[in-house]
């Protein structure tokens, strides 16, 4: 019999692998999926806001970053705060090329959210935003 962290894990991973699958059958990695959901709809952001927003790791994320440079799709600009931070943003190429790329997903996605029904896709978010915060104190005391 599976632990519920077994289950989780098995669940956590299908969805996953379902993102995976379907920026592979755009012809996209799964990790420039998740850099372009995070910068989507953002003014910009830093490369470290992008790994927390992400969870993946800042070589990953960097990359990333140098191939969407290569291809015009972001801009970097100096921080406010700090000048060394860079901040990113899409520029006018880069929100085509996301906008093309996310609208058919978002729209899967509003279309399982309505599916679901707005209770449960909040109690879904509230769950996980819980298990996060509390996995997060846990592991804190034992580092």
């Amino acid at each position: 019999m599976q632990t519920e962290g077994q289950k989780l894990w098995g669940i956590w991973g299908q969805a996953n692998a379902l993102y995976s699958s379907w920026a592979a059958s755009r012809g996209i990695n799964y990790y420039l999926l998740f850099v372009l959901y995070a910068l989507d709809g953002q003014e910009a952001m830093t490369q470290k806001k992008i790994c927390i927003f992400t969870g993946l790791t800042k070589q990953t994320v960097n990359s990333v970053m140098k191939s969407l440079k290569e291809e015009g799709y972001i801009a970097l600009s100096p921080g406010s705060e700090d000048r060394r931070e860079k901040q990113i943003s899409l520029t006018e190429k880069g929100m085509a090329y996301s906008d093309g790329l996310l609208a058919p997903l978002r729209e899967m996605e509003q279309r399982v959210f309505q599916i679901m029904g707005s209770d449960r896709v909040q109690r879904m978010v509230e769950n996980l935003t819980l298990y996060n915060t509390v996995l997060e104190k846990e592991m804190e005391k034992k580092m």
